[in-house]
């Protein structure tokens, strides 16, 4: 609290800095050992104060008994109306123990995962891109061939009906769903190929099942480098989906337990591209150069896989390539992804 008088004055030193971020993280690892979880809050239910005004400190990481009433006072009139009756019970709690509150960020949610009120804070509808019917005709004139699908009549029909979806979507401006009628399977070969065919980065928009829209997925078709020596992993895309597989990956690119949890499948899918990110630089940098990715299902995280394999590889850091594989009776290997310079892009 010192230092942040301090702050608001205008004096504040790297010593202030470091005696407030010491003190925070010890008062949230208080919070988490003596502590008792109320609710899970995202950061969209906090920005839905932005719209009036927020009390003091609202997004703070610690409240004083003093300021916790009030806070979750204010809290309760901004979420619906099950979080509302829960944080007034809380604060009914906290007024009879005289305790205070700790915001703390948490790798899966804890107890009820707290909403706006849809009167508060109703997300804009994203605006419909511009038809573009030149996009729409390279695509036309460039159909995929869908060679893993070839044993498949089934997935052949899908992907051929997805493809012409996806034409239409781009010819009018409008939204692709992805997760209902086409597998995870065919929604891969269809925007690998897309993106082999555009390649400058159009935005194509995606909306899943759940009406929640994902940010667009950019068709990129990144420059080639330079390969160097490499090795190779075999992983599953998403543990506890397919148990039969343990013993033929060298694990999982994703846990089931941060995936699967209370959130919309856009924001699985962007959470999905940032882990992404992450774990492919980290395996650039332990000499890794090529993945081989059991696909096990679940399209936000197979879109946010890949979307987050060609923003990587578009930033320019490295090179690795993806070679899918298919669970269609045995493993059937899909397209590669970040092939080297001449490799066949036909899918």
């Amino acid at each position: 609290m010192t230092v942040e008088r301090r702050a608001s004055e205008g004096h504040i030193s790297q010593e202030d800095v470091r005696r407030y971020t010491s003190a925070g993280v010890a008062i949230e690892r208080i919070a988490r050992l003596r502590g008792s979880a109320i609710a899970t809050i995202t950061s969209a239910t906090l920005d839905a104060w932005a719209a009036g005004a927020p009390p003091p400190r609202a997004l703070a990481g610690f409240h004083l008994p003093l300021d916790a009433q009030s806070w979750l006072r204010d809290l309760a009139a901004v979420v619906d109306t099950d979080g509302s009756t829960l944080l007034l019970r809380a604060l009914d709690r906290l007024r009879a123990l005289d305790y205070g509150i700790v915001l703390s960020p948490a790798p899966e949610p804890v107890g009820p995962l707290l909403t706006v009120k849809q009167t508060v804070a109703a997300p804009a509808r994203t605006p419909a891109h511009r038809p573009d019917p030149e996009t729409a005709r390279l695509l036309v004139a460039s159909p995929p061939t869908w060679a893993p699908f070839a044993n498949s009549p089934s997935r052949l029909g899908s992907a051929q009906r997805l493809w012409d979806q996806l034409t239409s979507t781009v010819a009018e401006g409008e939204v692709l769903q992805v997760g209902a009628g086409a597998r995870h399977e065919v929604v891969t070969e269809t925007l690998r190929h897309a993106a082999a065919v555009v390649g400058q980065g159009y935005g194509l928009r995606l909306m899943y099942v759940d009406g929640s829209e994902a940010e667009p997925f950019s068709l990129i078709a990144p420059v080639q480098r330079a390969r160097r020596a490499e090795r190779t992993i075999r992983v599953g895309l998403m543990s506890m989906r397919h148990t039969e597989l343990d013993a033929a990956v060298d694990g999982y690119w994703f846990r089931n337990r941060l995936v699967s949890t209370s959130r919309t499948l856009a924001e699985t899918d962007r959470f999905c591209t940032a882990t992404t990110i992450t774990k492919l630089h980290e395996l650039y940098q332990a000499g890794i150069g090529r993945v081989e990715l059991v696909h096990t299902g679940f399209e936000p995280a197979v879109i946010g896989f890949y979307r987050g394999l060609l923003t990587w590889l578009a930033d320019g850091v490295g090179q690795i390539e993806v070679q899918p594989l298919y669970l269609i009776g045995d493993l059937v290997e899909g397209t590669l992804w970040g092939a080297r310079r001449g490799a066949a892009d036909d899918s």
